[in-house]
């Protein structure tokens, strides 16, 4: 069954790379300033979050869920498709957060639901090492696609990998999934990890691609760049979390990863050129990779709520640390008109993440 379950995940992404990894790039080319870009990151985590709170005590079966979930990302690359003024932006900031609810909470429930406690560790090395091998074949190939055809090409022939996923869900192991909101809120083990998590994945999800930007104005060399940044990743992440789970200890690698993490921060902000850009980006990635599977061990191996509630906690605690820190970027960039500047002052919070950590004496109890 997890096979299935792990064969449907990479299905899925693979439509999303390919379909998504040049969107900034479309919608910046139709007129989206980095302002812009940073409120439609926003606007999906803040649709995220109002819709968990508008379905809460709500019951949903698995697979439709997930086929839903499906469904919304496949119409978001649509309604971008057909963008005819820069706010449409904004409706697919929507149609995402749909995504965010009823995919991501879902299968992150599912995943994990059929793995061992003692295997949290590779199954989280498992769950990010198809990241980013697929974004070292798909980037590139996105790229290419657009560059040889069209960016309308791209999105519509997207149907053709959706289908896939969409098609699979219905052999997926069903269970029913209900909203508890409340209780995952207020319940969840270490919220202030899980909420600094969230600050640092919007680094992944938006600011190194809009910094990216003021490099590189082609599709192809836009997705190649981030073939280049998956390239160096592929197994770290899969290899040192199963050696966590042999040695049964995480707290060296917690910490030596995510203290590490949050050093490439500041260094990428203060780039100038695309050649360095480059350089601290890719150590960024590789970094990112080592430290990410820790982190969601880390919600698992603390958790007294039961899965279902932990993975909905972990969502709506994420989203608050993205809105958090797309927020403080906003107000950066409004007062010193450089995203650069407004890139530093973002970077200077990732410090935040292994203090925290080590002041709730994570792995360290």
């Amino acid at each position: 069954m997890f096979k299935r379950i792990y064969f449907f995940f990479i299905s899925y992404i693979v439509a999303t790379t390919y379909s998504q990894t040049l969107l900034l790039f479309w919608f910046f080319k139709n007129g989206l300033s980095p302002m812009n870009l940073l409120f439609y990151v926003l606007f999906q985590c803040i649709f995220s979050l109002l819709i968990y709170f508008f379905i809460k005590g709500r019951s949903i079966e698995s697979r439709k869920s997930l086929f839903l979930g499906v469904l919304f990302s496949f119409s978001g690359v649509i309604v971008a498709s057909q963008i005819v003024h820069p706010y449409h932006a904004f409706v697919v900031s929507f149609m995402f957060g749909l995504t965010n609810v009823f995919f991501w909470t879902i299968y992150n429930t599912m995943y994990f639901k059929y793995s061992d406690k003692e295997e949290h560790g590779l199954k989280s090395g498992m769950y990010f090492l198809f990241f980013p091998i697929i974004g070292a074949i798909f980037a590139p190939f996105s790229g290419f696609i657009v560059e040889k055809f069209s960016f309308s090409f791209l999105f519509l022939s997207s149907a053709f990998f959706y289908v896939i996923p969409l098609a699979i869900v219905y052999y997926l192991p069903s269970f029913t999934f209900k909203f508890e909101v409340k209780e995952a809120f207020f319940e969840l083990e270490n919220k202030m990890l899980v909420f600094m998590q969230g600050y640092i994945s919007m680094f992944r999800f938006a600011f190194i691609s809009i910094f990216t930007l003021f490099f590189i104005t082609t599709p192809f060399k836009f997705g190649s760049f981030f073939g280049y940044l998956a390239i160096l990743s592929t197994l770290t992440a899969l290899l040192n979390s199963k050696i966590s789970d042999k040695i049964k200890n995480r707290a060296f690698f917690f910490y030596f990863f995510t203290i590490l993490d949050t050093l490439t921060y500041i260094p990428m902000a203060l780039t100038k050129s695309f050649g360095l850009w480059q350089v601290f980006t890719g150590i960024n990635n590789i970094t990112t990779n080592l430290s990410d599977p820790f982190s969601v061990t880390l919600v698992l191996d603390h958790a007294k709520l039961n899965r279902e509630n932990t993975m909905l906690a972990r969502e709506i605690y994420l989203n608050l640390g993205r809105i958090c820190v797309v927020v403080i970027a906003i107000i950066a960039l409004y007062y010193s008109s450089s995203f650069m500047t407004s890139f530093l002052v973002v970077s200077f919070g990732t410090i935040l993440y292994p203090i925290i950590a080590y002041y709730n004496k994570a792995y360290l109890k």
